[in-house]
């Protein structure tokens, strides 16, 4: 395992009650807070994404 990534990294900083309960409960999926972070940002875009689209379509 180890070596380059294709990823890029995003800091953002958060309240120490929000880290705890992040952690916990990447704990519970057994995994990291990195990857359910990255789960949360890509569902939610995801989510964007299929809301914008109608609206696109209809002014082409």
């Amino acid at each position: 395992m180890g070596g380059k990534t294709l990823l890029s990294g995003v800091t953002t900083y958060i309240s120490p009650e929000l880290k705890v309960e992040l952690e916990a409960w990447a704990q519970e999926e057994e995994r990291s807070v990195s990857w359910l972070l990255a789960k949360l940002i890509e569902n939610k875009l995801q989510e964007r994404r299929q809301k914008s689209s109608p609206a696109k379509n209809a002014i082409n």
